[in-house]
């Protein structure tokens, strides 16, 4: 962005939500830390800040478990918020049969009927962004899909939260309030930096920004930086908005036409399929927040295969780990 160019953050409407509020199976909470106390935190930090109507999409697998992590929800859905549906075991589409991925989704309906019925709308997130590796993969659950009365929820914007993650947890473990700071400075920063990226690679993409929909995942950290987040995009000039004010954009219900297994949110596969990537996405940051706080054993590529070698002992599949590239 030159000096002369207007923010492309200033004006941008985004609706804000949260996914994995329960993390994930084989990554558990810091000590100190739960659902509770991170909800918690974001529940402050969207009054402060006017955020309306934040959906969670929340795998339910951890609740196997931790029953108690749904009262989270109670308490969620009491402030003005909602629930929507991201399959019970966070497995990609990818990596499995379509039979195998709707009985997923059906085990977490299960779990959290109640609370999508009573949210304004029937909202569902792959996991990982994911819609297949196939179109008519992708076909047949957007059809099941339908037939349940769920309308596919994307996401437009990410910052990689989730890979601050594990440096957060290691400073925690480290009792290193030092490098707790230095995580959380360095996730704000990232955050505000790639939606102003991402917003004006939609204008390159589509030759408009429509409203947007910016994921957040409910971890340690971001319990911890969600309200500066806020606070800054609302200041540079952002307007929060509900997920049905920015799923009336035709460019969030119908998306990208664009099929792809890589790990993309809706404005990379745009950018792909008008033929260009997004500068500094994933953010070169990530190297940096690997170096701090670091105990033998737990990078986040260790961490995260850790978790889905026990996704694998649940449902039977092979991981694609070059999917995430």
């Amino acid at each position: 962005m030159s000096a002369s160019s207007p923010d492309p953050i200033s004006g941008l409407r985004l609706a804000v939500t949260v996914d994995d509020q329960f993390q994930w199976t084989g990554i558990p909470f810091p000590d100190g830390y739960d659902p509770a106390r991170v909800s918690g935190a974001m529940v402050t930090a969207f009054r402060e800040h006017q955020v309306p109507g934040v959906y969670a999409f929340n795998s339910t697998a951890p609740t196997e478990e931790h029953p108690e992590y749904l009262d989270v929800l109670d308490t969620w859905m009491a402030a003005g918020h909602y629930v929507g549906n991201h399959t019970h075991q966070h497995i990609s589409l990818n990596w499995l049969d379509v039979g195998t991925y709707l009985r997923d989704v059906e085990a977490s309906e299960k779990v959290l009927d109640r609370w999508i019925a009573a949210s304004p709308s029937r909202y569902f997130r792959y996991a990982f962004g994911m819609e297949g590796d196939a179109l008519e993969k992708t076909r047949a659950v957007q059809t099941h899909l339908t037939r349940q009365g769920f309308l596919s929820s994307p996401v437009t914007m990410w910052f990689y939260d989730a890979q601050f993650m594990v440096a957060y947890h290691r400073a925690i473990a480290l009792r290193d309030r030092e490098a707790m700071r230095r995580v959380e400075d360095l996730l704000v920063a990232t955050a505000i930096e790639q939606i102003r990226s991402q917003a004006s690679a939609a204008q390159r993409a589509i030759g408009r920004v429509p409203s947007q929909i910016l994921l957040i995942h409910g971890t340690a950290v971001a319990g911890a930086t969600i309200g500066r987040v806020c606070a800054e995009l609302r200041q540079l000039g952002a307007e929060f908005i509900t997920s049905e004010e920015a799923m009336a954009d035709p460019a969030n219900v119908i998306g990208a036409p664009y099929t792809t297994r890589q790990f993309r949110n809706m404005t990379q596969k745009w950018a792909e399929f008008a033929g260009f990537a997004i500068d500094n996405m994933p953010p070169k940051v990530l190297a940096e927040v690997e170096t701090i706080a670091v105990i033998d054993g737990e990078s986040y590529e260790e961490v995260l295969g850790r978790a889905i070698t026990e996704w694998t002992r649940r449902v039977a599949f092979t991981p694609v780990p070059n999917d995430f590239h």
